[in-house]
C-alpha cells in the first residue's frame, strides 16, 4: 500500500491507517534499550518523544507497523518497522529515532503537504520551480542526517544520504532547489554509492482518526499547535543543557524556534492590535495563494479554488522601503529579512490596501500590492536608489496620493533628514541602526538590529 507522497500528484487525500502489529519480547527489550541510550546521550530528544509524539500514551511511545521502509512519522508519530529497525546496531537506532523526531520539530510533513496542494516552490528572489515530493524529502534527510552527524547523536550509517556540501543549519528549500538543478527528479530517494532515505514523510493525520481510517492531512495540519511544540522544546533544551548533554548546533537550531529571527514581530502586531478585524471568506474572490492547476495528467486545466478574504482588519496600510546605500535588499539581507517578515504579518492582518514606497533623497517607485503574498515578487525587482537618505518624500507622496492610512512603517537606518511635522496617522520605524544613537522626532520605534545578523 503506497503510503507516501508519490503516489498523490496535487492533494493528499485521506487513506487507511498503516496496519499496526505487534512486536516480540526480544524486540521490546531492544527497543527499551534504544530508548535508554537515546536518553542517555539526547535527553531533549527523548523529551519530545514522550511528551509531543505519543498521542496515544503507550508505554513504548512507537507505532509499529510493516507498511514503512524502516521508519516514517506523520508530524504527530513516531513508526518504525519491527522487522528492519532491529537489524541495525543499537547506536544506529538512535540515530533513526531522532531523525524522526528532528522531523517533528521543524514540522517537515506540514511542509511537505502544504506545497504538495501548491505544486510548486517559491523563493525569495522571484524564482519558482515545480515541486517534486520525492527530491523534497531528499533534502530533508539530507540537512536533519547533517544536523544529527554534526551534533554526534548516534551514529550514522553510510548507506544513508549524507553529501558534504550540505549542512544541518541549511535551509531545505534551498537545497531542494540545488537537487532539482542538479537533476534529480525523484528515483525512490536513491543517491550515489548506493546510498538512500531509510524513512517516509507520511501526510499529517496518517495515524490519527477513527476506525481504519487517518485523519484528513489539512484538518490535522491545522491542529498543529505551533505554541505547545515551543513549550516542549524549551523544556527539552533545559533538560538537555542542565545535563550537559545539548549540542551546541542543536542548541543554536532549536533556539531559532523559540526565538523568532525578528523579535519585533509582537511589536508590530501589538501595534495594530486595535485595528485588527475579524474578516471572512467568499467563494466569490479566491484566494490566488491557494489556485492549484494541472493537478493531474487527467485534470491538466483545471484548477482548485480556496475562498477569499471578504473582510480586512485594517485599511490602509504604507509601507517605506529604505534604498540608500545602508540597506541591502539581496537574498538574506536586511531588507530582504524585513519584507519576507512583513509579507507573514500582513497576510494575518489583512489590510484593504497596501502600498509600498521605495526611496532614498527621492521616491523612485510606487507598488500597490493586491495581496501581502505578492511582496516575494516586487522584492525580486530593481527598486533603484542607492543614495543619501531624506525621509520627507515618502510621507509628501501619501499626501500627494490622497492617503491617510492607518499605519506607515518605515525600515531604515535613522540617518537622514525628518519632516518637520508628525503626520497625523501612526508611524513605526523600523530601525536598524546599530550604534542606537538615532533619535527619532516621532512614532513608534522598533529595533530591528537582530536582522543585520
Amino acid at each position: 500500500m503506497e503510503l507516501d507522497y508519490q503516489a498523490v500528484k496535487g492533494g493528499t487525500p485521506r487513506r487507511p491507517k498503516p496496519k499496526e502489529v505487534s512486536i516480540t519480547k526480544d524486540q521490546e527489550r531492544r527497543w527499551e534499550e534504544t530508548r535508554t541510550l537515546l536518553l542517555l546521550t539526547c535527553p531533549a530528544f527523548t523529551h519530545l518523544l514522550y511528551t509531543m509524539m505519543n498521542p496515544r500514551k503507550k508505554a513504548d511511545t512507537a507505532y509499529w507497523t510493516k507498511e514503512v521502509p524502516v521508519a516514517a512519522t506523520d508530524g504527530v508519530t513516531l513508526l518504525l518497522h519491527p522487522d528492519r529497525f532491529f537489524t541495525y546496531e543499537l547506536i544506529e537506532r538512535v540515530f533513526i529515532v531522532a531523525h524522526e523526531i528532528a522531523h517533528c520539530v521543524f514540522d517537515h510533513c506540514g511542509i511537505l503537504h502544504r506545497l504538495t496542494l501548491a505544486g510548486k516552490v517559491g523563493y525569495a528572489d522571484g524564482e519558482f520551480i515545480e515541486f517534486i515530493p520525492d527530491v523534497f524529502q531528499m533534502a530533508m534527510d539530507y540537512v536533519i542526517n547533517a544536523m544529527l552527524i554534526e551534533g554526534k547523536i548516534g551514529r550514522y550509517n553510510k548507506n544513508w544520504l549524507f553529501r558534504s556540501d550540505i549542512k544541518g543549519d541549511d535551509s531545505v528549500i534551498e537545497v531542494y532547489r540545488k537537487l532539482y538543478k542538479e537533476g534529480e527528479r525523484g528515483g525512490g530517494g536513491q543517491q550515489g554509492d548506493g546510498q538512500q532515505g531509510f524513512d517516509l514523510h507520511l501526510p499529517p493525520g496518517t495515524t490519527g482518526g477513527e476506525g481504519e481510517a487517518s485523519q484528513d492531512p489539512t484538518e490535522a495540519e491545522q491542529q498543529r499547535n505551533e505554541t505547545e511544540w515551543r513549550t516542549a522544546v524549551a523544556a527539552a533544551m533545559a533538560s538537555a543543557k542542565a545535563q550537559g548533554l545539548l549540542p551546541a548546533n542543536l542548541e543554536r537550531m532549536f533556539g531559532a524556534i523559540l526565538e523568532p529571527a525578528v523579535s519585533w514581530k509582537e511589536h508590530i502586531q501589538a501595534f495594530f492590535a486595535r485595528k485588527v478585524g475579524s474578516g471572512g471568506s467568499d467563494w466569490q474572490r479566491a484566494d490566488r495563494r491557494l489556485i492549484v492547476r494541472g493537478l493531474s495528467e487527467a485534470l491538466p486545466g483545471d484548477a482548485i479554488y480556496a475562498p477569499g478574504r471578504s473582510g480586512f482588519g485594517v485599511g490602509t496600510v504604507v509601507m517605506v522601503g529604505d534604498t540608500s546605500g545602508s540597506i541591502d535588499y539581496r537574498e538574506g539581507r536586511v531588507g530582504d529579512k524585513f519584507l519576507s517578515e512583513m509579507a507573514g504579518l500582513l497576510e494575518e492582518l489583512r489590510p484593504k490596501r497596501l502600498v509600498l514606497i521605495w526611496c532614498d533623497a527621492d521616491v523612485h517607485q510606487v507598488d500597490e500590492v493586491e495581496d501581502a503574498c505578492d511582496i516575494d515578487t516586487i522584492r525580486s525587482k530593481s527598486m533603484g536608489g542607492g543614495g543619501g537618505t531624506s525621509f520627507v518624500p515618502p510621507f509628501e507622496e501619501v499626501a500627494k496620493m490622497g492617503l491617510d492610512p492607518d499605519a506607515l512603517i518605515y525600515l531604515t537606518d535613522g540617518y537622514g533628514t525628518f519632516p518637520s511635522h508628525a503626520p497625523s496617522y501612526p508611524v513605526l520605524w523600523g530601525s536598524i541602526s546599530a550604534y542606537g544613537d538615532v533619535k527619532y522626532p516621532f512614532g513608534d520605534v522598533v529595533d530591528l538590529t537582530a536582522l543585520v545578523s
